[in-house]
């Protein structure tokens, strides 16, 4: 049994007891009273002594937010059936969760496991209506909206409980980012945070008005000003009015971090060329700023290159999301001092993982969903069998090395149970000894046919099509997959094409096609100057005899034809051989 924790009085006026890493959640509820037993007495005692105090106490802090590391595998596998328990009581109050649960009530997780069946959004969209939320056994507290297939949102409520999850959730991974040992928390009412992140409704903009509000943390610009702002433009004033104070944490999608990275590095040098303005920009600056860049282009100087945001603003955290946050890892440390760290979250789901304060893999929040996995060759076989439902296992049950998809259940009356998230994770490795903290994993990007660009949109089969008829090109066999050049992120698309096509044309026509289709693929561009569209050209008959070359092989019927989305290196390797006539590998 794991340590107790006491939360701060939670929105309801009360103080409850519960599991230590609680993050503020409620799970095995206890009275003040004595206990029988002398451990539980001392756990109480402590439990009690930790709820006289503020978050703001660096005890309470990692007990609340981050001491969920620290538990048992029987202890965690506890919180996750308690939690479970009672959101199938909630949500079977209400429609949505009552036709979900086939009008029944689940008594065990084998029992919830085998009555639900997976779903998708597909599954909630007509039922999650802003206008009415009869739906929601316990209403709505606000609503957040994601991208999903062609460029549509999904909306997603947030009861106020798993709001509060939410924003306990993000001040773990303020609390990890910055800690160099464990119980090292150097955050508190006050903090100033560099945000960098879209407005209301996206998840991200919520958060830094919740952040404010819960925890009393400061944004270089507010959030009702930063939300209003163009993108660009809001990244320049944060710049301007940061140097005028001191910044204690940054928070950015990690490909926006690389962007404003590089822009600066840029403005920097221009502004070193142009004395003039450089003087104009420094007379409306005060003491504390023209102490700061005098520092910073002395340290510049020394290292004979320009000055960069790490010069200006050494922030004890660095907070990054995205698939490719792994591949900008040493962009970032270059430009802002620090390598991002990590979170796995989605709207759906909330913070769901986070780095554990050595920034090696991640690691699941226990309070915030219950976890299943389908195994990659559970995947595989759905695919390939029509009417196949793929099994689950559970967090114990996955195996170190294997990549799965990942299954949520939502805790606190959030509406989405057994919902496929279309993410892959592998799990780590051990390392001698094993994990001090329960299996670590990483985020390998999203299971389905869409592929994700830069965080900022997913482009799927069907827009790809739509934006190939409004270009008015006839390519009927292609491919596409993510690809990196260098370490920027792009689309590659593999397509036969005839002698009056040329391939760098193509690529222009179908971007101009997406942009106009899809509003946040246009966001690459105007916002980082991506243009991640690059095309190749394949010889005509190419999928033929990819094809046949297959049938020969002996190949099952789903692999004679390249998938259209992310058909992997070596599909991709194989059509660019049977291009250029090459023999078989």
């Amino acid at each position: 049994m794991g340590v107790f924790a006491v939360d701060s009085p939670g929105f309801d006026g009360e103080i409850t007891i519960h599991l230590r890493g609680g993050m503020g959640m409620t799970t095995s509820a206890v009275t003040r009273t004595a206990s029988t037993r002398t451990a539980r007495s001392r756990r109480t005692a402590r439990a009690i002594s930790l709820a006289d105090r503020p978050w703001s106490d660096p005890e309470v802090a990692w007990e609340r937010f981050c001491g969920f590391l620290d538990l048992d595998r029987e202890s965690y596998s506890r919180i996750q059936t308690e939690l479970l328990n009672e959101q199938v009581r909630l949500v079977s109050q209400g429609r949505l969760g009552a036709r979900l649960l086939r009008y029944s009530l689940p008594t065990s997780i084998e029992e919830f496991r085998q009555t639900v069946p997976l779903t998708d959004y597909g599954d909630y969209a007509e039922a999650l209506d802003r206008e009415n939320t009869q739906n929601l056994p316990e209403g709505d507290y606000t609503w957040a909206h994601t991208t999903g297939a062609r460029a549509n949102f999904k909306w997603v409520p947030y009861t106020r409980r798993a709001y509060n999850r939410l924003l306990d959730g993000v001040m773990a991974a303020f609390i990890l980012s910055a800690a160099r040992e464990k119980g090292d928390v150097r955050i508190g009412p006050g903090t100033t945070v560099m945000y960098n992140t879209p407005p209301r409704p996206y998840l991200s903009g919520l958060v830094t008005f919740g952040m404010r509000e819960r925890f009393g943390l400061r944004g270089v610009i507010e959030p009702e000003m930063a939300e209003k702002m163009e993108f660009k433009s809001k990244i320049r004033k944060t710049f301007e009015k940061a140097l005028k104070e001191q910044v204690d944490y940054i928070v950015s999608m990690t490909s926006v971090l690389v962007r404003a990275g590089e822009t600066f590095e840029q403005d920097s040098h221009s502004r070193s060329q142009n004395s003039s303005s450089s003087s104009n920009s420094i007379r409306s600056l005060n003491a504390r700023a023209l102490w700061r860049i005098v520092k910073a282009k002395s340290k510049s100087a020394i290292l004979h290159r320009p000055v960069r945001p790490k010069d200006l603003w050494p922030a004890k955290g660095i907070i990054g999301w995205g698939v490719d946050t792994a591949v900008f890892r040493d962009r970032v440390e270059e430009y802002w001092g620090k390598p991002p760290f990590e979170m796995y979250a989605c709207t759906e789901g909330g913070i769901m993982g986070v780095q554990s304060y050595e920034h090696k893999g991640l690691v699941f929040i226990p309070y915030s969903g219950f976890y299943e996995f389908i195994p990659e060759s559970e995947n595989n076989r759905a695919r390939n069998e029509t009417g196949y439902t793929p099994e689950t296992v559970l967090l114990e049950e996955t195996v170190p090395g294997e990549t799965y998809e990942v299954v949520i259940t939502n805790f606190y009356g959030q509406p989405f149970l057994r919902y496929r998230l279309g993410h892959f994770v592998k799990f780590l490795e051990p390392p001698p000894g094993g994990f001090a903290h329960g299996p670590e994993f990483e985020f390998l990007g999203r299971a389905d046919d869409r592929i994700d660009i830069a965080g900022f949109t997913r482009v799927d089969e069907a827009t790809l099509w739509q934006a190939l008829r409004d270009s008015g090109l006839n390519l009927k066999d292609w491919t596409m997959t993510p690809e990196h050049v260098g370490d920027r992120p792009i689309l590659s698309l593999y397509a036969e094409m005839d002698d009056t096509h040329n391939a760098d044309d193509v690529a222009s026509q179908i971007h101009n096609a997406l942009k106009a289709r899809d509003p946040f693929y246009k966001d690459l561009e105007s916002m980082l100057g991506i243009q991640p569209l690059r095309a190749s050209k394949l010889t005509t008959g190419t999928f033929e005899r990819f094809y046949d070359e297959k049938r020969a092989q002996g190949r099952e019927l789903h692999e004679l034809q390249p998938p259209r989305m992310n058909p992997g290196d070596s599909v991709v390797a194989d059509l660019m051989r049977l291009s250029l006539g090459g023999p078989k590998q």
